[in-house]
């Protein structure tokens, strides 16, 4: 099996995807800064290092443990669709259906508001201090990573002329090590820190960023923008096996995990092993319910009720889920400080480089989160509603005490691997480098299930099973486990990041 990136400290650790990130994480905890403080900083500067994946045009998401009040608190800054984007719109610019790229799939972007809400309730640091270094990142330039590399030639085909000078300046694409410049990314990034979130949202992005959607047919004001606020939400919460599991409510399908957790929890999941062909079988059995009553029951809150009693019954069936799973670009990250506070943050655009749309103005791609709007039911496209959100983050307690913070890129994926991260913790007792680094299963709608190696698989016929090389493409995992007088930072193989800590 893979080995996990692991350190362990003493007092904090950081686990995020690019190593920059870390390091910048790392140096606000050194200088006296709390896992908040460190997760605004370790947050932009991943918007920089990792822009195709968690840029400032895309969303955030957090699960937080406050640990002089013992309360585990959540934040929703998913973006909201542009007031403009109505099914009308659709039908008549794609027929009803609405396309996975373009300026249709935009939303509001939800990041900076939401990091500096984070911070703003819980940091102890200055803000302006905690965002110069992903200023500097985007200013002076960085060494791309392999997943950047990989990022940029999975989208490079969609670039307009200004987003290619940008992630491909010597007209070819990069590889590993060459050097990336955001010049004007770097702008907003420093008018942030000076001005907070209504240097974005009041100010000339905004603007610039509502005219480009404008321009290309999609109906967007800067009061979009400027009425724009993240939400503070009760997390969702199970008691799997007398570990308390927090999770995001929606328009985040976090429930579907809980779902299937509350399901598995009906039968004796620490009987098979943890690589049996028995494991893969009854989880997607609470698979195939989860996802479909996902696409039935849930959407945005705010724009009609949802039924949560009725969501996590165990005693209906419900749809055998959707025909298609879609796979995203995402980065998760996980802090834990030496006061006790824990963070599982997780920010994306969706796609590589989200909607393909390039803000020049700004050096900021948009994401393509409004793809995942349908024509009906409580998903339905509508203005200033938030799509219904493959992001979540996850905490695990025990005894009244947070233990483990960890998140993973994944798109519709994600309710699959946090139900097993759970269970790998709960049910066959893995720490955080095993957990993070066991082979993984993933469905990919219909019959078609990911299988990395190491398991003993179901008959031929129940699926259409891919292989997978170990590690594989399955999602990148970050965790940060706290347990007696350490911290300990886990990166996944399966991507770029080194943990740090102290």
């Amino acid at each position: 099996m893979a080995l996990s990136r692991t350190l362990i400290g003493e007092h904090a650790a950081v686990a995020s995807e690019q190593p920059l990130a870390s390091m910048v994480g790392y140096d606000v905890l050194r200088r006296g800064g709390n896992a908040f403080d460190a997760a605004a900083a370790t947050s932009f500067a991943l918007a920089v290092t990792f822009h195709p994946a968690g840029g400032m045009g895309g969303d955030f998401f957090g699960m937080f443990y406050e640990a002089k009040t013992g309360r585990t608190h959540c934040l929703n800054a998913s973006g909201w669709a542009p007031s403009g984007l109505t099914l009308d719109l659709v039908r008549e610019r794609a027929g009803g259906r609405l396309p996975l790229y373009g300026p249709l799939t935009c939303v509001v972007p939800g990041l900076t508001a939401g990091v500096w809400e984070m911070h703003r309730k819980f940091g102890v640091l200055e803000f302006k201090g905690l965002l110069g270094p992903a200023a500097r990142l985007a200013s002076d330039g960085f060494p791309a990573g392999a997943a950047m590399c990989r990022s940029i030639a999975g989208a490079y085909s969609d670039f307009s002329d200004d987003a290619k000078k940008v992630f491909a300046p010597s007209g070819t694409l990069p590889t590993p090590g060459e050097r990336i410049r955001q010049e004007a990314l770097g702008r907003v990034i420093s008018e942030v820190a000076e001005g907070g979130p209504d240097a974005f949202y009041s100010g000339w992005p905004a603007e610039k960023i509502a005219s480009t959607l404008e321009s290309l047919g999609v109906p967007c004001t800067k009061s979009d923008f400027s009425e724009f606020k993240p939400e503070w939400v009760e997390p969702l919460t199970l008691d799997y096996r007398g570990t308390t599991v927090y999770e995001v409510p929606p328009n985040s399908m976090g429930a579907t995990s809980l779902l299937i957790l509350k399901q598995l929890a009906e039968t004796d999941l620490s009987a098979t092993g943890p690589l049996s062909r028995d494991r893969i079988e009854k989880t997607m059995k609470a698979v195939l319910v989860a996802y479909g009553r996902r696409d039935e029951m849930l959407g945005d809150p705010r724009f009609g009720p949802i039924d949560m009693e009725a969501f996590m019954s165990t005693k209906k069936g419900g749809p055998t889920g959707p025909a298609v799973v879609r796979k995203g670009d995402t980065t998760a990250f996980s802090i834990a400080d030496a006061e006790g506070n824990m963070v599982s943050g997780i920010q994306s655009l969706f796609h590589h480089f989200g909607s393909r749309v390039f803000v020049e103005e700004c050096g900021i791609a948009l994401s393509n989160r409004a793809s995942a709007f349908r024509a009906d039911g409580p998903n339905k496209v509508e203005p200033r509603k938030r799509p219904l959100h493959t992001l979540s983050s996850l905490i695990l307690e025990r005894q009244g005490r947070p233990y483990l913070a960890i998140g993973a890129s994944g798109a519709d994926y994600r309710p699959l691997q946090h139900a097993l991260f759970v269970t790998n913790s709960v049910d066959y007792s893995m720490p955080a480098e095993e957990n993070v680094a066991h082979p993984r299963f993933l469905w990919g709608g219909g019959k078609k299930l990911l299988v990395e190696e190491g398991y003993a698989l179901p008959p031929k016929g129940d699926y259409e099973i891919e292989r997978l090389p170990l590690p594989g493409r399955t999602g990148v995992c970050q965790a940060v486990e706290v347990s007696g007088g350490y911290r300990k930072a886990v990166c996944d193989v399966r991507g770029d990041g080194i943990p740090s800590g102290f």
